[in-house]
Formats: C-alpha cells, sequence, structure tokens
C-alpha cells in the first residue's frame, strides 16, 4: 500500500525558505518564422489584379445599363414626336376655313350673304367725291369676292368694309 509511506502529521515547523541572492533568469524561446517577402508581393499583387478585375466589370455593366437607358429615352422621344404631330394635325383640322364655317352655320346660327347684296355706306368726315368712290371700290371687292365663291373671303370682305367703315 502506498498510503502507508505518507506521514500524515501536521508539521508544526515550516522549513525556512531559500532566499538567493540573484534571480534567476528566465528564458524563452522565441520562434521567428522567415516570411517570403515574394509571395507577399505576389499576394498584394493578386489582390489589385482582383479589385482591378472587379472594377472593370463595374464599368462594362455600367455603360451596358447607359446603352439601355438610351435606347428608352429614344423610344421616349419617337412617340413623344407622334404625339405632337397627331395634336398638330387635330389643330389643322379644327382650325380649317372648312370647319370655322360649319361651325359658324350649324353651332353659332349664322348664315351665308346673298351675292346680289351691295352695301353702300356713307363716310360722314369724307367728301362727297371721297364717299362715291368708297362705295364703289367696296361694290367692286364684294363682286370680286362673289367670283371667288368662298363664303369666308365673302366674310372676311365684309369685315374689312366694316373696318374700314368706323
Amino acid at each position: 500500500m502506498v498510503q502507508v509511506g505518507y506521514n500524515y502529521a501536521p508539521r508544526w515547523e515550516e522549513e525556512p525558505a531559500v532566499v538567493s541572492s540573484r534571480p534567476e533568469r528566465i528564458v524563452k524561446k522565441v520562434t521567428r518564422k522567415k516570411v517570403n517577402s515574394s509571395k507577399k508581393l505576389l499576394g498584394k499583387l493578386g489582390i489589385a489584379l482582383f479589385l482591378y478585375g472587379l472594377f472593370l466589370v463595374f464599368l462594362c455593366i455600367k455603360s451596358a445599363t447607359l446603352g439601355y437607358q438610351i435606347v428608352e429615352l429614344e423610344k421616349d422621344i419617337s412617340a413623344l414626336q407622334t404625339a405632337n404631330y397627331r395634336v398638330e394635325y387635330q389643330i389643322a383640322q379644327m382650325t380649317s376655313l372648312q370647319r370655322v364655317e360649319e361651325v359658324a352655320l350649324n353651332e353659332l346660327n349664322m348664315f351665308k350673304p346673298d351675292s346680289n347684296i351691295n352695301v353702300a355706306v356713307l363716310n360722314t368726315h369724307s367728301s362727297s367725291s371721297q364717299d362715291s368712290l368708297n362705295t364703289a371700290s367696296n361694290s367692286e371687292e364684294m363682286s370680286s369676292a362673289d367670283i371667288n365663291g368662298s363664303s369666308l373671303e365673302k366674310l372676311y370682305a365684309s369685315l374689312m368694309q366694316l373696318a374700314d367703315n368706323n
């Protein structure tokens, strides 16, 4: 038995501690790994090339998306130009002389004047010779408008005649 060899009695006396005059040096072994500088350089170069490749891919993708946006904007421009041409055509249709005449006759209840009606107007502040000339020129204008046959031209001639008289 192993326990027989041990002394379990309490020790009342302590053994004096050994005091040394010089402390012992603690020596640590430091191992340094030799780092290959060419491997470091190759690693950094590899990372730089990878980042440059990513940058090039980004630029290619950006140019492709800008190309798609340009094509889409050109389609929008052509659609807007087509709509603009339609609006201009509708404006031309609505302001045509034939349409104006139809609106005047149907919606505004206007009527076409007879071609046989001549209007004589006296000018109060003009001499009598000018009055006769003015009346003659007005009837000539009316007869020339009747020859052309357009009701709008007749209307225009009548309006011009009224404007001259006022």
